[in-house]
């Protein structure tokens, strides 16, 4: 019964490390490819002339350096335990700024998009208003 319990436990006390890489893996894999996808997208010809499309873009951008530097960061640390931030000063400088600064940009530029979307259809809806039908 002893074997067990130590079985037991060294299993959970191994899972937060096991869900922290696989889970922080899949976020990291899926937030790049659609950070790619939306940088495609948003950057394309056809939108590349809509206010909305540059603020999204921007989005894509930012969030792109969120994934690739703090999330990552976190895996290292957390998951495979690194010390990157006992390591490198820089790193445990920027990573705060980065949390601050990403989360802010995004939000920001997400809704100066949403903003002018709205702004856009006002517009456009105004403007059928003014239309006699006779």
């Amino acid at each position: 019964m002893n074997t067990t319990s130590n079985t037991v436990s060294s299993t959970l006390l191994a899972l937060p490390y096991q869900l922290n890489i696989c889970l922080g893996l899949f976020i990291w894999m899926t937030g790049n490819i659609g950070c790619i996808g939306n940088t495609i997208v948003f950057s394309s010809r056809t939108l590349r002339k809509r206010a909305y499309a540059i603020y999204l873009l921007w989005e894509a951008l930012s969030d792109f350096i969120y994934f690739n530097f703090l999330l990552l960061t976190r895996i290292l640390q957390k998951g495979f335990q690194i010390p990157i931030t006992t390591h490198y000063e820089i790193i445990c400088k920027l990573r705060p700024f980065d949390s601050i600064w990403s989360h802010g940009v995004s939000l920001s530029l997400f809704s100066f998009a949403t903003i002018d979307r709205i702004l856009s259809a006002q517009l456009l809806n105004s403007k059928f208003n003014k239309i006699n039908i006779n």
